[in-house]
């Protein structure tokens, strides 16, 4: 081997060396055998682990599992790469102290003369504080989903006392008349079916709305999503709204639609969503003369979906901009939260869906569309 090659090989040879040392300082690597076992970790992998060199070398990665992922998640990733292809991913791991910690990982085959991996190296990068942002933001969004619910409940409150009170009152006024009935001894049993007939059905009316409270204020964003028949919803709503929309003049329909269409929610989350749309509906047509709110509910291939039309005469194209802005309202202070349609967007998006405002139309209309099937996560 002449000269030349000797020096050529030995500027190859301290590339790569300048290589590894700015690998071992910017990454955490290892490399393992065809078998998982661990040849090689630099000392990053020791810092974040907190194990030496002598307590991992010869070991394989269990030793740091945390007992987060499936079996199904390792197993992926080996049929990955056995087959010579790189595969990446996060993996939440334990450090010898128990704490947990994520890392970025990318697990390269190395590969014999015939192709075959008979070594891996896997480089990673700790995203411990960036998992736990992520968790802090998603637990900050659940709690200001909570917030918006009890919003939605206490505007609410005032409606719902009277759509019990009105009921109770039947029912006492007619126990009343039972009553002086049986004293006189004027006991006609027709009458008496009559007014046990009212009583029967008041009970059932009010026993519906606690219900439809009950599902309202439900708490489980991490549910799994069930078939939902959409008449029980809306069924639910009318139980809800009913005299309060009657008590202040306004005309409630929904239009006639398949009783039979049925789509996977969370049935407490997409009421949520109604509420908070029929509330602002509520609040838009109040000092109108012509006050009329409608729900228009229809299958579209695979989705479903729901309108709520107020006769509002549309929103301005400079707010419609901002609507969907988290703290955005256009009602007083101390009348709103500004969190009501951010939150059921993001409800909405929760299960692949679409809450949208109809820009084209006469009066003002929200559109939510729904996949009638939810989509399977991979």
């Amino acid at each position: 081997m002449s000269q030349s090659q000797l020096n050529g090989n030995d500027n190859i040879l301290k590339r790569l060396e300048e290589h590894k040392f700015a690998l071992d300082q910017s990454a955490i690597v290892a490399q393992t055998d065809a078998h998982g076992t661990i040849t090689y970790i630099n000392d990053k992998f020791c810092e974040i682990s907190g194990y030496n060199r002598n307590e991992l070398i010869g070991k394989n990665h269990r030793l740091i599992n945390s007992h987060t992922h499936l079996a199904e998640f390792f197993k992926q990733m080996w049929e990955t790469i056995r087959t010579g292809k790189i595969w990446k991913g996060d993996i939440c791991n334990r450090t010898k102290s128990g704490s947990l910690y994520w890392v970025s990982t990318t697990i390269v085959p190395l590969l014999d003369s015939s192709g075959t991996p008979h070594q891996y190296l896997a480089i990673r990068q700790d995203i411990t504080a960036l998992k736990e942002a992520q968790q802090t933001i998603i637990d900050q969004q659940s709690q200001l989903i909570a917030n918006s619910k009890l919003s939605a409940i206490g505007e609410m409150a005032a409606t719902i006392t009277h759509e019990i009170n009105n009921p109770l009152g039947v029912i006492l006024g007619r126990c009343e008349m039972m009553k002086t009935l049986l004293s006189q001894g004027d006991v006609d049993i027709n009458n008496l079916h009559r007014l046990l007939d009212t009583i029967d059905v008041t009970a059932h009316r009010i026993d519906r709305i606690v219900k439809s409270m009950k599902t309202l204020s439900h708490e489980g964003q991490d549910d799994p999503k069930y078939k939902t028949f959409a008449n029980t919803i809306l069924t639910d709503l009318t139980d809800l709204f009913s005299e309060k929309f009657q008590s202040h003049g306004i005309q409630f329909t929904i239009n006639n639609y398949d009783q039979n269409i049925s789509f996977e929610c969370r049935s407490h989350e997409i009421m949520q969503i109604l509420v908070n749309l029929l509330n602002n509906s509520f609040d838009a047509v109040l000092g109108k003369d012509k006050k009329w709110i409608r729900i228009d509910v229809q299958k579209k291939n695979s989705e479903i979906e729901i309108s709520i039309i107020d006769s509002g005469t549309g929103i301005k194209p400079d707010i419609v901009e901002k609507l969907f802005m988290p703290f955005f309202s256009t009602k007083r202070v101390l009348y709103g939260t500004g969190l009501g349609l951010s939150i059921s967007r993001s409800l909405i998006q929760r299960h692949a869906g679409l809450l949208e405002y109809d820009s084209a139309s006469p009066f003002t209309r929200f559109v939510i569309t729904i996949p009638i099937k939810q989509p399977v996560l991979t």
